[in-house]
């Protein structure tokens, strides 16, 4: 475990930390300090982790003692570097230096700096360190007989408590609803609305029923959108996913507490500019997205860098394969080979699936069917994988065509059949996807072409109306079966 936490974090460094942390290292290392450093870079070199490698090295005595000391070292030369680099950072080392001033009995000194820490806990909303302040500055008072001022200190954090409460209610009640929406995914039944309207009444249930501060506002929006974005109402999504990116945008602060929250804020508002046909401003808001690190001054950390990259790269080849640009979107794919491979520990299942899926579309569209099918299978095989339903019945969806378009007759019957059998317990079947796996079932080995073409008419046919319905429409969402069964029946026609 420490052998990969070590790696883990090496190679989680940035190049500046790394050069701040060779210098670091150089300054607190008595005797042997080039071992440490050597050990560091044969670690920051590896491109997987090898201990046997390791033991090679002739300046490793120890390896097992060496890799936690340079652990710990690692950890203490990253907090040097990022000492002021957060207000929660600063707050931190205000609150070290107040702690040595109190024991020393310089309480005066002390006190100033209290307020220095209040002052940026309150200007970025931070309850608990701004009670930690509080806390410390009572203790400070009542030695120095300011009792009291004291008693006005202990006021104030009743008040942060409140505070603290309200911000509670909305992040609790948010971070279930996201639960929820990540294992459900998109709304497919009245059933499914219902679950997240109870998020919603959670809400009213507190001691308010409005957010106090900005952080809970922020919370407030994120439980609002989600459920919008979950029962598919477009006009509520883009009008509050444009009031967050502004909340985000006029409160810098916020872009500090949640730089994620932000950049997925803006990845949320591309998507509906573009599911509102305003291409314009969708085109602008991807730019903002790429740009954002730059402007606002975000961290360059690959844990950013990851998020923005799949982001972009999705959102591009989502919009290209709409437009039927196949070639571009290749290329999209192709561009992003190096920068996959770097941000790959970096990013969650879900969005990374997301691009696999995307990647199997494309050589779907493309008519390369194994490599769409080897990346459907990267999603199914990974059997801890039990969120995101709706990805999840897309991906299976596609992969029984692709296996339909291979002719893997033997295979079918068992897939369709294994699809229909999941959809239903999960209560994720549409009445498109039933006609769909019935279809291929009856017609995928071909000896009837005159049915299968009849068939096929009528399924693309019910599937013009099936697009138009509030929750029939969600599975096109993903992949549009419409477009592929009149593909096919041109196809097959010509044959």
């Amino acid at each position: 475990m420490v052998k990969e936490a070590l790696y883990d974090l090496i190679h989680s460094m940035t190049m500046s930390e790394k050069r701040y942390f060779k210098i670091y290292s150089s300054k607190h290392i008595i005797g042997a300090k080039n071992d440490y450093i050597e050990l560091f870079d044969v670690i920051s070199k590896q491109t997987v982790f090898n201990d046997d490698e390791l033991k090679n090295n002739t300046f490793v005595k120890n390896l097992s003692a060496e890799k936690n000391y340079l652990y710990r070292l690692v950890l203490k030369g990253l907090n040097a570097f990022h000492d002021d680099s957060s207000a929660k950072n600063k707050i931190y080392s205000y609150l070290k230096s107040m702690e040595i001033l109190f024991h020393k009995g310089l309480y005066g000194q002390a006190l100033k700096l209290a307020n220095k820490a209040r002052k940026i806990a309150q200007d970025n909303e931070l309850f608990v360190q701004e009670l930690v302040v509080n806390e410390l500055e009572v203790e400070l008072m009542s030695k120095q007989f300011e009792y009291h001022q004291a008693s006005k200190s202990i006021d104030v954090a009743e008040e942060l408590a409140k505070k603290m409460s309200n911000f509670n209610l909305y992040q609790k009640v948010t971070t279930d609803s996201y639960a929820a929406r990540l294992e459900i995914g998109t709304s497919r039944s009245e059933e499914d609305t219902r679950r997240l309207q109870q998020f919603l009444r959670i809400e009213n249930e507190g001691e308010t029923n409005y957010p106090v501060t900005k952080r809970a506002e922020m919370y407030q929006l994120g439980l609002h959108l989600t459920y919008y974005y979950f029962v598919g109402d477009e006009k509520k999504t883009l009008t509050l996913t444009e009031k967050m990116t502004q909340l985000y945008e006029s409160n810098p602060f916020l872009i500090e507490y949640s730089t994620i929250g932000y950049v997925s804020s803006l990845y949320n508002l591309h998507n509906a500019y573009q599911n509102s046909g305003r291409l314009t401003d969708a085109d602008n808001v991807l730019h903002r997205l790429e740009d954002c690190k730059l402007k606002y001054g975000i961290p360059t950390s690959d844990n950013i860098g990851a998020r923005v990259f799949f982001y972009s790269t999705n959102i591009r080849l989502t919009n290209y394969l709409k437009q039927n640009r196949i070639q571009e979107s290749g290329e999209v794919i192709a561009n992003s080979e190096k920068e996959l491979k770097r941000f790959l520990g970096h990013i969650g299942k879900p969005q990374l699936y997301e691009y696999y899926f995307l990647v199997a579309k494309h050589s779907f569209i493309s008519l390369d069917f194994r490599r769409a099918l080897r990346f459907t299978n990267l999603i199914l095989n990974d059997l801890k994988f039990k969120v995101r339903a709706d990805l999840l019945s897309a991906v299976r969806l596609l992969n029984l065509l692709i296996h339909y378009e291979l002719r893997n007759d033997f295979t079918i019957d068992y897939m369709a059949k294994n699809t229909l059998s999941y959809l239903k317990k999960k209560h994720r079947l549409f009445q498109v996807e039933e006609e769909l796996i019935r279809f291929i079932l009856n017609h995928h080995k071909a000896e009837d072409f005159v049915q299968q073409i009849a068939d096929l008419k009528q399924l693309n046919t019910e599937m013009r109306r099936y697009k138009q319905d509030q929750f029939e429409g969600r599975p096109f969402d993903y992949f549009d079966f419409q477009e592929w069964a009149t593909f096919k029946l041109d196809s097959i026609s010509q044959e």
